[in-house]
């Protein structure tokens, strides 16, 4: 990562260093460059330990065995993020964060380059490079990769958040037809090669953890044979095979409030490439389709829906070590009343496995429902509460001396200062 973190620090150096007309409108530090997040949450919790502990709980927050309902205080994200402007056409996005339960106290979030000219006519381009989230989230618009009107994003948006991130470029282009408006964007990467490994070996989650710069995720008891194979974490960021991934969006808004988009990923990794502490290349790749829509002024809804597959090691006659396909889908709908914003979310996701059991049974299904309600206090405070409830069943939990269904139900409340 360190050397995707060295590329931005050259560009940010190089474009302060312009000297041109456009030049003199230069923001570089400002009230108006200058933001940030704090988030204090309280949460109960019953159900199996979170994944954050090594398990295989699927939410944030885990209960213990034996309690019914588990108490936990925190200040789950204190976020401070830089907006410069460098020039007209040319701005950047910093992202640091603090965030419990990290490898690092204080690491990057995100950090690119934007390079936006001013449209001339109905066609508009950007640019942007650094390291940053592809665009697939629907749900992930406010700031640091925040979520507007839940806590939790969708199972398909925390898997994002958590091994979707990359170091890279990508260029977007957009044209009005009349009422109607179509969009590409076309990105190259690197330094994604482990996404998969907590998809996989791990399973689905519901969590608004954000992976980092230089941090990894602990994974939960493996197989014996996977034991031996993989470490008992995996590194957020990371290049190993050397090979440049890509991701191509197309957009359609047919009619105004209507948005419609799909996306394909592949970090094209030859997944034979590992590591001295056994972190391996995998070869991960999905198609997403979303839709957002507002029916009306008081009303949105969203719906996405992701299929990949992802796959590591040598064969086998019993197959790769890992070769598994995953989906997962959901329907958010918002609905404004006064100053509160009501949410409703259902989200379904299965893993299914194509390797050996023998070396690692990734097989999963699961449901899960969200409901939520957050109110404005102010311009820069905002308090949100939310239930979140969650259903699965995976074979593997037998590894961590658990029953392979379990359901869980999360309540959390949220006071969020942004500025």
């Amino acid at each position: 990562m360190h050397a995707g973190l060295l590329i931005f620090a050259a560009a940010m150096a190089i474009a302060c260093g312009w000297t041109s007309p456009a030049a003199a409108q230069a923001d570089l530090l400002s009230p108006d460059t200058l933001h940030g997040v704090v988030d204090l949450r309280a949460a109960a919790t019953d159900g199996e330990p979170t994944f954050l502990d090594g398990g295989f709980g699927k939410a944030r927050f885990g209960g213990h065995e034996g309690s019914d309902f588990v108490g936990a205080l925190e200040v789950a994200q204190a976020a401070l993020e830089w907006t410069p402007r460098l020039t007209w056409d040319l701005s950047a996005v910093v992202d640091v964060m603090a965030q419990p339960d990290q490898d690092h106290a204080v690491d990057f979030g995100q950090a690119y380059l934007v390079f936006k000219p001013v449209p001339s006519s109905a066609t508009r381009f950007s640019l942007r490079a650094g390291y940053f989230y592809p665009p697939v989230s629907l749900e992930n618009d406010a700031r640091a990769w925040g979520v507007t009107n839940t806590i939790t994003p969708s199972a398909i948006n925390s898997w994002i958040g958590e091994e979707v991130k990359v170091v890279g470029a990508e260029a977007n282009a957009q044209h009005e037809f009349g009422d109607q408006e179509l969009g590409a964007t076309v990105g190259l990467f690197e330094f994604d090669d482990t996404a998969g490994t907590l998809l996989a070996l791990r399973g689905w989650a519901l969590d608004d953890v954000q992976s980092q710069a230089r941090g990894s995720f602990s994974l939960p008891p493996l197989s014996p044979f996977m034991s031996w194979v993989q470490a008992d974490e995996t590194y957020s960021t990371i290049d190993i095979d050397h090979r440049l991934g890509y991701y191509v969006r197309l957009e359609w808004q047919p009619t105004p409030g209507l948005q419609l988009n799909a996306l394909y990923y592949d970090n094209d990794g030859n997944r034979t490439g590992v590591t001295s502490d056994l972190q391996w290349a995998w070869a991960t790749h999905f198609d997403e389709l979303g839709a957002t829509w507002d029916p009306n002024d008081h009303t949105t809804i969203l719906a996405q829906a992701m299929s990949g597959n992802t796959q590591f090691g040598y064969p086998t006659p019993d197959g790769l070590f890992v070769n598994m396909d995953f989906r997962s889908a959901y329907v958010l709908a918002t609905r404004l009343v006064g100053k509160s914003a009501f949410t409703l979310r259902t989200d379904v996701f299965d893993n299914h496995d194509h390797s050996a059991p023998a070396l690692e049974d990734t097989n999963e299904h699961g449901w899960a429902a969200t409901a939520a309600w957050r109110y404005p206090v102010s311009k820069l405070l905002d308090v949100r509460l939310e239930a979140l409830h969650i259903e699965s069943t995976r074979p593997s939990r037998v590894f961590a001396n658990e029953a392979p269904f379990q359901a869980q139900t999360v309540l959390q409340s949220s006071l969020r200062l942004t500025f």
